[in-house]
């Protein structure tokens, strides 16, 4: 795919952006000299590297937890999984609305390098940013591809936003996870044997930014946590839990992970179960306080027994 046009008006905004000191920093895309033809994240602050910024579908990385813990004033090319992590950050408090300019891009799927969905890419549902400041448009993804929301994210911010289409959205590919209980917990346990503990799924998400894990809390700083399957087990129960309705489904844990663990799917069944009994999507609106921090007198009691029927 040709990404011409999108990068030229990146590059342009950016130039602009840092011509009228509007921001510090633009968090971008740029060359990375990778045998995978990986972009890799790049850090604009003058007009000299403005012509460095790259756009297309090797731009894997979510940008988002660069953002965190930035004081100064930041812009930020976003796909629309980024432009959610961004809007959670805003709704967790971790990130000041008028201190981020959003450009959102629109997003055609990542690919690898054989030219095949990235982790999250193949199920992805909302492909336009439903937070941005200035959307970098493509016809080829606008006219297939709609959000679940009706465009823009009200807020405080100091900058325009665009308003976004609203349509229906694309199927979500089925769960792979396995009927049966048994089947379910083999499942669990062949991806398990596989993880090392190295938590490399933990520092590629956005959303875990705890200063220390719940994992390690006990632990004294000399002495490692002890690899058995107990402990990887609740690192990932526990981690999967923590993320339930705060998921943006971008894939990064998984293309994180040099052993191959696929526990997404497990975050992924959290997610969607909040969705269809909740009517809640992460990242789509400011104004709504996420499912797993309210309660309603009529919430249906749906629980572990899986069924609206249970009394």
């Amino acid at each position: 795919m040709d990404f011409d046009k999108q990068i030229s008006e990146i590059r342009a905004l950016s130039g602009k952006l840092l011509d009228e000191g509007k921001v510090d920093v633009i968090l971008a895309y740029g060359d990375g000299d990778l045998d995978d033809g990986a972009l890799i994240p790049l850090f604009v602050r003058s007009q000299d590297d403005v012509n460095k910024i790259k756009w297309g579908d090797r731009c894997w990385q979510n940008l988002a937890p660069y953002l965190h813990g930035r004081d100064e004033r930041a812009a930020i090319v976003a796909k629309a999984c980024d432009a959610r992590a961004i809007a959670q950050y805003i709704i967790e408090s971790q990130l000041e609305r008028d201190k981020v300019y959003i450009i959102g891009v629109d997003c055609p799927g990542m690919k690898d390098s054989d030219g095949d969905p990235r982790p999250g890419c193949s199920e992805c549902t909302v492909r336009l940013a439903p937070v941005c400041d200035t959307r970098i448009e493509d016809d080829r993804v606008t006219n297939h591809e709609t959000n679940h929301g009706d465009g823009a994210i009200s807020g405080d911010g100091p900058f325009d936003r665009v308003p976004l289409s609203k349509g229906p959205s694309p199927l979500i590919a089925p769960s792979p996870c396995v009927d049966s209980p048994a089947g379910s917990l083999e499942r669990f346990k062949e991806e398990i044997d596989k993880c090392i503990l190295c938590y490399s799924c933990r520092q590629a998400c956005y959303g875990c930014y705890c200063p220390t894990c719940f994992i390690e809390r006990d632990i004294p700083g000399w002495q490692p946590a002890e690899v058995d399957a107990g402990i990887k087990m609740t690192f990932h129960l526990g981690r999967s839990m923590h993320l339930a309705g705060r998921c943006v489904e971008c894939g990064a844990c998984e293309a994180a992970c040099a052993s191959g663990v696929n526990i997404r799917y497990i975050i992924k069944e959290a997610t969607d179960f909040i969705e269809e009994n909740y009517d809640f999507k992460t990242g789509m609106d400011l104004e709504t306080t996420q499912a797993m921090l309210t309660f309603k007198l009529d919430d249906e009691e749906i629980g572990f027994f899986g069924s609206k029927d249970h009394e």
